[in-house]
C-alpha cells in the first residue's frame, strides 16, 4: 500500500502532548469532543482515508470503485468480510474527524479537499432521504444520528468558512443536514439504545439549524422522547436495561452530551433536572467497574476502560465503589472482600438477573473474577454480530462461566424485572456476603427435568466459595465451564489447582458429593467437534483463550464446591457433605486455620444461613 507523505509544517510532539484545537467560531461547545492535534495515529488514518482505505471494527478495506465512465464510491459496499456493520460504518462519515484534525495539525489542504471530495459524491448519491424508515446501508435512523453526531457537525462549524470547502456546496449540504431532521423526527428506532442516539442528533440539528422553521418542533420532539426513553431504560440504580457495559458507555455519553448541548443554550432548568440522571449512569459505571478501570464483558461488550469516562463531578469516593454491592433489578452482584491494603483489590461480577432488553447473552449465573489487573475468570465478548457459528459460541452458554445440563433446555429468564427475580437474594453479614440463583432445566417435550443452584459467598480476606447444587432425579450429564483470558495458564495435575498469569496466581479448590473426581480438562482455541476455547475483548478480534471444562454424570442430587482464594489466602477446600436436608457441612484449611462452615442453600420454603 503506497501513502502520500505529508510534511507537517509544525512539530509533531503530540505523542506526549494532546494539544487542542482553537475553534473560531462561536458554536465550538456543540463540537461535544476534543479535537486534538493529529497524533501518529490520527495521521496515518487520515492518510489511509486520502487513498481511500478505511478500517472500521479492525476491519480495513476500500468502498472506491472505478469504471470507464467514472470514479466514485460504492455506498453499499461492506467490506472485505461482507459485513453489513462496515457499510453502516462507511456512511457515518466518521473518518471526517481524523481528516479534519490532520488538516489543522498540518495544513496541507488535501485533507480539506478530501472531506468535499468524499461528502460531494455521498450528496449526489443521496440527493433525498426514503419516503418511509430505511435500513439501507446510508438511511438507517442510527447512521443519520451518527452522521449529525459524528462528522458533519464538523463540516457546518468548522469548515462551513473554509476556502477549501466551495460555494456550490453549501446548499446541498445544508439542505440534505435539514431533511436529516425531517427523517429522523419521522423515522426512529421505538426503544432501546438508537432511539436515544437519534433524538440526541435530533436535538443538535435543532440547534444547528436553529433559523430554520422545523427546527421548535425537532427540539420539543427530541427533549420529549429523551425523557421518555431514560424513564423507560434505565434502572432506577443507573443501569441501562440492555445490560451491556458496552450500551451502557455508548447511552452514558449520549446523555453527557445532552447537557453540553443544554449549556450551549442555556436552559439552566432544563440542566437541573437532568443532570442527576446524567450522574447516575456514571455512579453506575463507577460501582461496577474493575480494579483495573475496565467494565465486565457482559452481554455484548467490548473490553473498554470506563474510568477515564468518569467525570470529574463524580466523587472518587463514591458510596459502594470499593465494597460489595447489588443491583435487584439489573440483578447483578459486585463482590469487592479484599479489605488489606497490603494486597490487590479483588472483584468478581455474578449475574443473578433478567438477560437484557437487547444484546443478550446466555449469562445467567455466570461469574467473573478479577484480582487487581489480572482478569482471572472472563467473559468471553461479544466478537461477531453475523449470525453462525461464531456468533452462537459467543452468545452462548459455552463461552460463559456456567454449568449446562447436556440434552436439556434452560428456562429463559425475562428481558426485564422491577425486582430480584424468583429464585434469587442476596444477604451480608460483617465477614461474609452471599448471592445466589437458580436455573431450571426442560426436556424437548418441555417437562421439567433438573435445576441448577448457583450460591456465591465471598469470605472476607480467605476468598470466594461457589456451591453449585444440582437437583435431579434421572440420569444428567453436568458440563461446566471455567473461561480464563488468554495467554493465561491452568495447572491441573494436583490439588490445589491455580491459574497462573505471570508470577501472579488464582488458587482453586473444589470438592463434591458425586463420590469421585469430576472430569477435567483444558480446552484452548478448538474448532471441532465444537467451538470452545476463544476470548474476544474488541469487535472483530479473537484470540485462543484457556478453558477449565469439568464433567460428570450424575442421577441424584449433587453439590460441587469451588473456592477461589484471595491472594494472601492459602485457603483450600477440604471437604463438602450433606449435613441436614438442605445443609450443608463445608470444611476449609486456611494455613493452620481451619474453617467449619455450616450453609443452609435458600429455596422457596427456607430462608439463606451460613454459620462461619
Amino acid at each position: 500500500m503506497t501513502f502520500l507523505t505529508v510534511r507537517s509544517r509544525y512539530p509533531l510532539c503530540v505523542s506526549f502532548v494532546a494539544l487542542i484545537i482553537g475553534l473560531t467560531l462561536g458554536h465550538a461547545k456543540l463540537i461535544d469532543r476534543t479535537l486534538a492535534v493529529a497524533d501518529k495515529d490520527t495521521l496515518k488514518t487520515a492518510q489511509e482515508a486520502l487513498h481511500d482505505q478505511f478500517t472500521f471494527q479492525g476491519i480495513t478495506g476500500s468502498a472506491l470503485t472505478i469504471n470507464h465512465e467514472s470514479v466514485g464510491y460504492d455506498w453499499q459496499h461492506r467490506g472485505p468480510n461482507n459485513d453489513k456493520e462496515w457499510a453502516w460504518f462507511l456512511n457515518r462519515h466518521r473518518y471526517f474527524e481524523d481528516l479534519y484534525c490532520a488538516y489543522q495539525t498540518t495544513n496541507e489542504s488535501a485533507y480539506a479537499e478530501k472531506i468535499v471530495s468524499i461528502l460531494s459524491d455521498w450528496l449526489e448519491a443521496h440527493p433525498s432521504p426514503p419516503s418511509g424508515i430505511s435500513f439501507s446501508s446510508a438511511w438507517r435512523p442510527l447512521e443519520v444520528a451518527r452522521r449529525i453526531l459524528e462528522s458533519w457537525d464538523i463540516v457546518y462549524l468548522c469548515l462551513w468558512n473554509d476556502p477549501h470547502f466551495p460555494e456550490q456546496l453549501r446548499k446541498p449540504f445544508k439542505a440534505s443536514l435539514q431533511s436529516h431532521g425531517d427523517y429522523l423526527l419521522e423515522n426512529h428506532a421505538i426503544y432501546g439504545n438508537h432511539v436515544i442516539t437519534e433524538m440526541l442528533a435530533l436535538l443538535k440539528v435543532s440547534i444547528l439549524l436553529a433559523d430554520t422553521k422545523p427546527a421548535e418542533r425537532w427540539r420539543n420532539y427530541a427533549l420529549q422522547k429523551l425523557e421518555e426513553q431514560y424513564d423507560k431504560q434505565v434502572y432506577p440504580k443507573g443501569a441501562h436495561k440492555e445490560l451491556s457495559s458496552h450500551y451502557q458507555r455508548v447511552v452514558s455519553l449520549n446523555y453527557q452530551r445532552l447537557l453540553v448541548l443544554l449549556e450551549h443554550t442555556g436552559e439552566a432548568e432544563l440542566i437541573k433536572k437532568w443532570r442527576p440522571k446524567v450522574d447516575r449512569l456514571w455512579k453506575y459505571f463507577a460501582q461496577i467497574s474493575k480494579p483495573d478501570g475496565c467494565a465486565p464483558l457482559n452481554n455484548d461488550s467490548d473490553l473498554e476502560n470506563i474510568a477515564k469516562l468518569l467525570p470529574k463531578t463524580i466523587p472518587t469516593d463514591y458510596e459502594k465503589t470499593t465494597s460489595s454491592i447489588y443491583f435487584p433489578n439489573a440483578g447483578q452482584v459486585i463482590l469487592r472482600g479484599n479489605t488489606s491494603e497490603n494486597f490487590r483489590k479483588t472483584w468478581a461480577f455474578f449475574d443473578i438477573g433478567p438477560r437484557g432488553t437487547d444484546h443478550q447473552h446466555a449469562d445467567f449465573l455466570h461469574l467473573s473474577i478479577s484480582h487487581g489487573s489480572s482478569n482471572y475468570l472472563v467473559d468471553n465478548g461479544r466478537y461477531t454480530y453475523q449470525p453462525g457459528t461464531w456468533r452462537d459460541y459467543f452468545k452462548g452458554p459455552k463461552a460463559h462461566n456456567i454449568i449446562e445440563m447436556i440434552g436439556l433446555r434452560p428456562k429463559q429468564m425475562p428481558k426485564e424485572s422491577i425486582g430480584p427475580l424468583p429464585g434469587t437474594g442476596y444477604a451480608e453479614s460483617e465477614n461474609w456476603t452471599a448471592a445466589w440463583g437458580e436455573q431450571s432445566f426442560q426436556n424437548s417435550w418441555g417437562e421439567h427435568s433438573a435445576s441448577w443452584q448457583r450460591t456465591v459467598i465471598e469470605l472476607t480476606n480467605i476468598g470466594l466459595l461457589v456451591i453449585d447444587r444440582i437437583l435431579t432425579f434421572s440420569p444428567q450429564q453436568i458440563r461446566g465451564y471455567w473461561h480464563a483470558s488468554p495467554n493465561y495458564n491452568w495447572q491441573i495435575d494436583a490439588p490445589p489447582y491455580q491459574l497462573l498469569d505471570g508470577s501472579n496466581k488464582l488458587q482453586i479448590s473444589t470438592c463434591n458429593t458425586t463420590g469421585s473426581d469430576l472430569n477435567l480438562a483444558i480446552v484452548e482455541g478448538q474448532m471441532h467437534p465444537e467451538v470452545q476455547g476463544w476470548h474476544s475483548k474488541r469487535f472483530n478480534e479473537k484470540k485462543p483463550a484457556p478453558t477449565l471444562v469439568y464433567q460428570s454424570k450424575v442421577d441424584q442430587p449433587v453439590v460441587i464446591a469451588w473456592l477461589f482464594a484471595y491472594d494472601q489466602s492459602q485457603a483450600m477446600l477440604e471437604a463438602v457433605e450433606e449435613s441436614t436436608p438442605g445443609a450443608l457441612k463445608i470444611n476449609l484449611k486456611n494455613g493452620n486455620t481451619t474453617h467449619d462452615l455450616w450453609l443452609r442453600t435458600a429455596t422457596a420454603k427456607q430462608a439463606f444461613e451460613l454459620r462461619f
